[in-house]
């Protein structure tokens, strides 16, 4: 056969397109060729330019494909293109071409396929995948491809709700490693996520409960599905998974519902909106005698016990109509016939459409509590501990006779006590002791008075006694004169002889108020007077102290501002060595300069300051301010020492000692420069805790001393127990010297004792030469007193603190 007719015959039958063409001009095409654009013979593409058979945006390409090609250049054998059909329509076409020579002539050969199809299939299954991807990354719910059982794809919801900082993290993980070890049924987390996963292979779709954990440890249940699918041909699982929380504690509140439904002990019913009973729980039927099937299907009615007429139902109605909610009293009556009281509360409730689908009545028997009635209303107006009237009785019968006092023009005092030292008692002794104190009050106090009078208690150690029908206001003043004698003397509590005490505030109806409120305002106004005057002693009340009192609110005030606003500081008053005249130490000295006031006494603010409070950050500021000025005075050369005042406030706190030792380390300053000064009050409220105090005062180097010595009680008895260091001779023994003989022997029996006992001592108040010279010839060892200096501003004293002693001529023997 001859080759070129071969070769003929397989160009003419090509499925393929083929065409020749030499300059960008067709020489030759085939059948198929000239199908593939629309053309009825292939002769008639014979001397047409190749580029015509191009959508115009394509000529400029592929112009320059076929120019590069004739030129030799290295072009890709294969490429696409858009065709352009006779009729104007467009293709997607892949060209293959190559150069061949023929009669000493370089040609083109090109195959052409329609790829159209080709190229749809691609775009659709690429717009698939696009659209799968954003599906998948957008979904709101947390989403996984599992591949080889490891998490190899996630969405930007499952790296938020695990708290991960990238999907980066969450790649190549096994479900295991993003649980617990194990899941709430005890199973591990590796077996059963392997299991989870073959089911859903086997079976196509699987749905099941996990305990995931977040990033940060915590867990959380999850609801998994997982559907098995080719992605690229590999077999994978599509993954994806809630959090189910708030469905888990959904549940457990229904759950907690219906165990309250049935465990409560009261009775529950539930209606229809037309007062069908549609359930009861066991209570109802404890309560009522009526099992749930024998109600329901029935109204409420049948618990009728004709106590009510129609009107009291009628108004039930109209307020659970119009409020959705009744509350109230009703008597009803048991299976059994026997009549009892409930206290009910009917509900709404709302259906879908915001109107009531339901009623639920909830409902107690309080037959017994009612039948208790005078118990309870005892209880409501006396005291549980005494039995004593409370404030609520004692307002009423106040009232009462005050009434009375109007309508006949008589007198009522109203008698207010507070207990001395029940807080020191209380505390040390405990509350059941307390408990017994308060109760020995009422009876004493009780006995004190007529059976007409009332006693109250108004709560913790305060009580309240209201008398009338009294001629002279000296009744009123021998009744409190009888009530501090009875409550003076001793009781027996925890095996001890305790003595407590109380102080009275007397005010007089009508001069003193005019009503309750007042009177008892003004009473405890007097009462704080009463206080002040030494305790265990009454007052009445005057005007003076209500503006007394309104002062001291004021002052109040003004001294917490004071502690802020730069308006305090220290003076120091000199401690003198007897024999040399040497400076033994200073004692620093609070001064509050008020910036309108001028300089407010502090026998006027310090009382202020224990009774609110404020001591213990004042005297706080005082050791800060002392300690400061100290390591001033010892990095200029001056070994000095100084003494604090410790309130019996500051001593009762617990940290004492360690912040006394921050405040010495804080300004650098050893513990042996700083004294403190204790009144015997303080030391005595609470012996051995006070013991214990002063021991971890005296480990940081403090010494210690017993300040207004000889004024308590039991102080011989307990001072060789005490770790003190020195006592200070109060100015009450001091100021009468030497002329007084008591005072002369106080103060002798005081140095007696103190050089028994190894102890220092020093005398307040010196201010004469008589007095120190009588001091010098006992053997007292330092003196303290305005006869060498008053207490001096810091800068005041800086010369003085350089000057070896003070001038005097004690006459000694």
């Amino acid at each position: 056969m001859d080759v070129r007719q071969t070769i003929k015959a397989l160009f003419d039958n090509a499925v393929d397109a083929v065409c020749a063409h030499r300059d960008g001009v067709v020489v030759a095409a085939n059948p198929a060729y000239a199908r593939l654009f629309g053309y009825d013979v292939a002769d008639d593409m014979a001397g047409h330019p190749i580029i015509e058979t191009l959508a115009p945006e394509e000529h400029s390409r592929v112009g320059e494909i076929i120019r590069r090609r004739a030129a030799g250049a290295d072009v890709a054998p294969v490429y696409t293109a858009k065709g352009l059909r006779r009729d104007g329509s467009r293709f997607d076409l892949e060209i293959g071409a190559s150069v061949f020579q023929m009669d000493g002539e370089s040609y083109f050969i090109a195959v052409l396929r329609d790829v159209s199809e080709a190229e749809d299939s691609k775009r659709r299954l690429t717009e698939s995948e696009e659209r799968f991807r954003n599906l998948f990354m957008m979904s709101p719910d947390p989403t996984w491809i599992i591949q080889d059982n490891r998490f190899v794809e996630c969405n930007q919801a499952a790296v938020n709700i695990l708290g991960y900082p990238d999907a980066d993290s969450l790649k190549n993980v096994h479900p295991s490693e993003l649980s617990p070890d194990a899941q709430p049924d005890g199973e591990s987390s590796f077996a059963k996520a392997e299991r989870m996963m073959g089911l859903a292979m086997a079976n196509g779709l699987h749905r099941f409960e996990w305990a995931h954990r977040r990033h940060d440890g915590s867990v959380f249940p999850a609801e998994v599905t997982l559907s098995a699918t080719l992605l690229q041909g590999r077999p994978s699982i599509y993954c994806t998974w809630r959090d189910i929380t708030e469905r888990h504690q959904a549940e457990a509140q229904m759950r907690l519902a219906a165990g309250v439904f049935d465990s409560t002990h009261e009775g529950i019913v539930v209606t229809d909106t037309n007062g069908i009973i549609l359930s009861v729980n066991p209570a109802f039927t404890r309560i009522t005698g009526y099992a749930g099937c024998e109600v329901i299907g029935k109204t409420p009615a049948v618990l009728k016990s004709h106590r009510q007429d129609r009107n009291f139902y009628r108004a039930m109605w109209d307020d659970l109509l119009k409020k959705g909610e009744w509350r109230g009293e009703l008597w009803n009556r048991r299976k059994d016939g026997e009549a009892y009281l409930e206290w009910l509360t009917i509900s709404a409730v709302a259906g879908p459409d915001g109107k009531p689908s339901r009623y639920v009545a909830v409902f107690s028997d309080v037959t017994e509590l009612r039948r208790k009635d005078d118990q309870i209303r005892h209880q409501a107006y006396h005291d549980a501990l005494t039995g004593l009237p409370n404030r609520f009785l004692l307002a009423d019968r106040l009232d009462h006779a005050l009434e009375v006092s109007r309508r006949v023009q008589t007198q009522v005092a109203v008698l207010f006590l507070d207990l001395d030292r029940f807080k020191v008692i209380n505390d040390s002794l405990g509350h059941h002791e307390g408990d017994k104190l308060l109760v020995e009050v009422a009876r004493r106090v009780g006995q004190t008075v007529r059976r007409s009078d009332t006693v109250s208690r108004l709560g913790g150690d305060e009580f309240v006694v209201v008398l009338s029908s009294f001629s002279d206001t000296t009744e009123v003043a021998l009744v409190a004169e009888k009530i501090i004698a009875a409550l003076a003397r001793p009781l027996r509590l925890a095996g001890k002889a305790v003595h407590s005490g109380t102080s009275i505030g007397i005010a007089v109806f009508p001069q003193d108020g005019e009503d309750a409120a007042t009177l008892l305002k003004n009473a405890d106004t007097a009462m704080y007077q009463a206080k002040a005057g030494g305790r265990r002693c009454f007052r009445f009340f005057d005007r003076s102290m209500n503006e007394h009192a309104v002062r001291r609110l004021e002052l109040e005030a003004q001294l917490r501002q004071a502690i802020d606003s730069n308006q305090l500081e220290l003076h120091y008053q000199p401690k003198v060595l007897v024999e040399t005249g040497g400076l033994a130490g200073l004692e620093a000295l609070l001064r509050w300069n008020h910036p309108e006031q001028g300089r407010i006494p502090p026998m006027e603010f310090i009382p202020l300051a224990e009774e609110t409070g404020l001591i213990i950050p004042l005297s706080y500021w005082v050791i800060e301010e002392a300690c400061r000025k100290l390591a001033k005075w010892r990095k200029g050369g001056a070994d000095v020492k100084v003494a604090i005042n410790l309130s019996a406030r500051q001593f009762h706190d617990e940290k004492l000692p360690q912040r006394i030792e921050a405040i010495l380390q804080r300004n650098k300053v050893p513990g042996s420069a700083l004294e403190i000064e204790l009144t015997e009050g303080a030391v005595m409220d609470d012996p051995g805790r006070a013991i214990v105090i002063l021991q971890r005062l005296r480990a940081l180097g403090l010494r210690v001393s017993v300040d207004d010595f000889g004024t308590g009680y039991s102080s011989l008895a307990y001072l060789k127990r005490f770790p003190i260091n020195a006592v200070k001779i109060d100015r009450s023994f001091v100021m009468d010297l030497p002329g007084d003989a008591e005072d002369a022997a106080i103060v002798r029996a005081i140095l007696d004792l103190a050089r028994a006992l190894n102890l220092d001592v020093v005398a307040e108040g010196v201010e004469t030469a008589e007095q120190l010279d009588f001091l010098a010839q006992a053997g007292c060892g330092q003196v303290q007193g305005y006869y060498f200096s008053p207490p001096r501003p810091a800068a005041e004293l800086d010369a003085w603190i350089s000057k070896a002693s003070w001038a005097y001529s004690p006459n000694r023997p």
